[in-house]
């Protein structure tokens, strides 16, 4: 295997932490009570028992129940957060990741299924977890992605630790799929009126208002509220299908809406859209500056970013869990 794409793996596995809160139907009875509360969701100990058990025995470091629980605080954490904000993770992905993950380890269904009841899991409850880790790495993708800056430096700098001499080439051509950022103001299902609010709220913005500062006073997404709505940069298919449409109708710089989804009501504003599949031709280098092809360059670029983001993860992690309820009770 490439041990750029090797490496990137492991960083994804390290990026967002895979203990997920799941029932299996092979999980061993135990007197059931609550565990944790985050925010209005429930942690069991019966589904802290199971994601024990499907943890590998052989880890170096086995982790105990209150880490193990941690964990699953945070994996909860980040599938509310990215409910909120519209994302969604369709069948059709869902069956190719999981497709990969066979692939990777040379695995028939009967072989990846054999796995997975070593591991305590059922197909179900595995595909469950997939999904859930799927969405959590959209919701990261989508929030850290334009904080994060590699410098050409720090690409070549990769490239010399880990492919060695620099194989210089006379031009290349790089493809960028559209990019949208996005901002919305969110009226919460449970908003008296809600509809009725959220309609007000959309004529405000559409007739020249500032949309973040109708944000920050009417939306009920207190997490990008004080960020005047953002809600960070998507590519097609991150949101659910309500939401894509609506972005994709809407011209950049306008407002539109109210969108209704499982979180409430949307007023949406297209920020900016970037890419549109455009190309880009570059020359020859000239003196000390340096090649790298399009896949090469796209990898290292991946690897970097995702270093980067894991050293950001904790704080923002801090941040959400600070603007939740979350009551451990073990």
């Amino acid at each position: 295997m490439n041990p750029i794409k090797n490496r990137l793996i492991k960083i994804t596995c390290l990026l967002l932490v895979t203990a997920f809160v799941t029932t299996s139907v092979n999980a061993k009875e135990v007197i059931d009570r609550v565990v944790a509360i985050v925010n209005d969701d429930l942690i069991t100990l019966s589904e802290l028992k199971e994601t024990s058990l499907s943890l590998d025995p052989t880890t170096a470091e086995p982790l105990d129940d209150r880490t193990i629980l941690n964990q699953m605080v945070e994996s909860k954490l980040f599938e509310q957060e990215a409910i909120k904000r519209g994302l969604t993770v369709s069948d059709e992905e869902l069956d190719a990741s999981i497709a990969e993950v066979r692939s990777k380890y040379g695995l028939n269904e009967d072989q990846m299924e054999e796995v997975l009841k070593k591991q305590n899991l059922t197909p179900e409850t595995f595909r469950e977890q997939w999904r859930v880790q799927t969405l959590g790495n959209k919701l990261l993708d989508s929030q850290l992605r334009n904080k994060i800056v590699v410098t050409d430096d720090e690409i070549v700098e990769y490239y010399k630790q880990n492919y060695g001499e620099i194989d210089y080439s006379s031009n290349f051509t790089e493809t960028s799929e559209e990019e949208v950022e996005v901002a919305h103001i969110l009226i919460s299902p449970d908003t008296p009126n809600a509809e009725d609010r959220a309609i007000e709220v959309a004529e405000l913005a559409k007739s020249g208002n500032d949309f973040g500062t109708l944000a920050r006073e009417y939306s009920d997404d207190s997490f990008t509220a004080e960020k005047g709505g953002n809600l960070g940069t998507f590519k097609k298919g991150d949101l659910i299908e309500q939401l894509e449409i609506a972005v994709e109708r809407t011209p950049e710089g306008k407002v539109s809406g109210p969108v209704q989804s499982p979180a409430g009501y949307h007023i949406l504003k297209v920020v900016k859209r970037t890419g549109s599949g455009s190309v880009q031709t570059k020359d020859e280098p000239a003196g000390d500056e340096t090649f790298i092809s399009d896949s090469q360059k796209e990898e290292i670029i991946q690897v970097i970013t995702r270093e980067k983001a894991q050293a950001q993860l904790k704080t923002w992690l801090e941040d959400m869990r600070s603007k939740a309820y979350v009551e451990i009770k073990l």
